[in-house]
């Protein structure tokens, strides 16, 4: 016994030695500056492996506050590079990574802007986006997090891999798209033929009553709810419905793979 005691020792050693040697200390590195903008200035953000939010403030100059963390070092980290471009009417800020492993550091971003400039995409690679407000018609996209949107005065889109997606506020929506997690999204106007989906997750949709438009309503496994809506029905079934809404229009077409449908009136 004392002999595979000794050899499970040996075993443990070895394999810190070597997990020793995938890892360094974790270090953390911060990024402040301001920019001046003004109202003509549109601004693009991207970032790897992190969050971004953006809010507005009362200034004239974009407020930008980066964390870098890394678990392999100071080495690793220093392969983080922020990219910003300041162009005539456009402020583009970027986080790339210019190292090799599977495993990368993450940068989070927190932006506050001028009310007056207009945000246009918000990208990250993998982690949350939350927008709130800013004025633009904002694209905003992760591979992996939540979206958040919410008092923007612009048309809005999002899609997300793997995370739920919140819209409300804002003066009208794009495409909505998730392919895990619900959507829960106010819509109080579009302007042409715009989709609203999850492979697995509750969608709750508020519009605007005064709205013209062609709605179609599927879900392959759970039921749709309709309240507080004059939507005359040319489809009634328990998981597929097609009704218009004042004099038609526009589809809006909202489908889940495994989940139910909410629709109900946006309180204007």
């Amino acid at each position: 016994m004392k002999k595979q005691y000794i050899i499970f020792g040996i075993i443990i050693m070895v394999l810190l030695s070597v997990l020793s040697g995938c890892f360094g200390p974790k270090s953390t590195e911060y990024f402040n500056e301001e920019y001046q903008v003004d109202e003509n200035t549109v601004l693009n953000v991207a970032t790897i492996n992190g969050q971004i939010e953006i809010n507005t403030y009362d200034g004239d100059k974009v407020i930008f506050n980066a964390i870098k963390k890394s678990s392999f070092g100071q080495e690793e980290l220093d392969k983080i590079d922020i990219i910003v471009i300041e162009g005539e009417n456009e402020l583009d800020i970027e986080a790339k990574y210019l190292g090799q492993r599977l495993t990368t550091p993450s940068i989070d971003m927190n932006i506050k802007v001028p009310k007056n400039i207009t945000v246009d995409t918000v990208t990250t690679s993998n982690g949350p986006i939350q927008i709130s407000g800013v004025k633009g018609d904002v694209i905003a996209k992760s591979s992996n997090g939540e979206i958040i949107i919410e008092d923007v005065y612009g048309y809005v889109s999002a899609t997300t891999s793997n995370g739920r997606i919140e819209v409300k506020e804002t003066t009208g929506i794009k495409d909505l798209e998730s392919s895990n997690l619900g959507i829960n999204a106010e819509v109080n106007d579009f302007k042409e033929n715009i989709s609203i989906s999850t492979s697995n997750g509750v969608i709750t949709v508020y519009i605007n009553p005064s709205l013209n438009a062609n709605i179609e309503m599927s879900t392959s496994n759970g039921h749709i709810t309709i309240s507080g809506l004059s939507l005359n029905l040319t489809t009634s079934e328990e998981k597929y419905k097609v009704g218009k809404l004042g004099e038609g229009g526009n589809t809006i077409d909202i489908q889940t793979s495994n989940g139910n449908i909410y629709l109900y009136k946006l309180e204007i």
